[in-house]
């Protein structure tokens, strides 16, 4: 068995990081303080076998906005097809193509993923419009999992208007629309809302279909304040890296043993994950 599942992994592969990802590079370097280096499907898988773990890897669609290639649903299931046992894969669809939107969400399901990855803030939508809940119905359909991109992202930080991004796409009150709506399709909310750190809490504590995906370092203050977050059991809590836009090294250190209790710890590191996931063997 697998000692975690990071329940957010960006791969570093070609696809993602000349596509989606290429106009904002520099200033993640600048910001990570390191080169994202591009590695192929075979490396990423290494770099988590090597550490006894499972990834689950996260499309991203922001075309409309970017106009670059799409790290696509069809290049996750191709990752995962690789290597079946580390990588579990979401798909990402940019809600702005409409029915083809729609469409993309029943593609997803057939290519065989679990889920699907939405950035509000990159892909410029507010995840509680009503445009968009025709994909949460389509992803309810099919059992995907949908998680949302909230809190403060570095996307365009430090870049003029940055980049027109506009962070109040992601304030985790819109997800609470979603959860309500929709309360058979489970929801992650990643980042635990940062910058809206107690309204994440909120939703995730006022819906059972909600999940809480910690970014699990000392830095984002994710295991020294968890008995500050009040009110939410532990079983919703998944661990997760946010590699390669930060160090998966750094987080598990984090949760290095004796860190939490260790019943706790087993739990957020790996149990929770692959209970959402579905991995009965687990």
């Amino acid at each position: 068995m697998a000692d975690f599942i990071d329940f957010h992994v960006h791969p570093p592969v070609t696809e993602l990081l000349t596509g989606p990802i290429a106009p904002y590079v520099e200033p993640l370097e600048n910001r990570i303080g390191a080169d994202l280096e591009i590695l192929t499907v075979d490396e990423v898988a290494a770099h988590y076998r090597d550490r006894n773990g499972e990834a689950v890897l996260l499309g991203w669609d922001t075309e409309t906005v970017t106009r670059r290639r799409a790290f696509s649903s069809e290049d996750v299931a191709a990752m995962v097809a690789a290597h079946p046992d580390v990588f579990h894969g979401f798909g990402s669809i940019d809600p702005a193509r409409g029915a083809g939107a729609v469409a993309g969400v029943h593609s997803a399901a057939r290519l065989g993923l679990i889920g699907l990855a939405f950035h509000p803030i990159g892909q410029g939508f507010d995840p509680s419009s009503r445009s968009a809940f025709a994909l949460y119905e389509a992803a309810a359909e099919h059992g995907l999992i949908c998680l949302f991109h909230t809190g403060c992202s570095r996307l365009g930080a430090g870049m003029p208007g940055g980049a027109g991004l506009r962070l109040s796409h992601g304030q985790p009150r819109a997800v609470d629309e979603v959860a309500a709506t929709f309360p058979d399709l489970q929801i992650v909310i990643a980042h635990l809302g940062r910058l809206w750190r107690d309204e994440a809490v909120a939703v995730a504590t006022h819906k059972s279909n909600v999940w809480l995906n910690l970014i699990g370092t000392r830095r984002n203050g994710s295991i020294d304040d968890l008995d500050s977050l009040a009110g939410l059991d532990f079983d919703r809590y998944l661990f997760g890296s946010d590699w390669c836009l930060a160090s998966l090294d750094d987080a598990l250190a984090a949760w290095r043993p004796g860190s939490v209790d260790e019943a706790t710890r087993q739990r957020v590191l790996h149990d929770n994950a692959a209970r959402l996931l579905g991995l009965g063997g687990s």
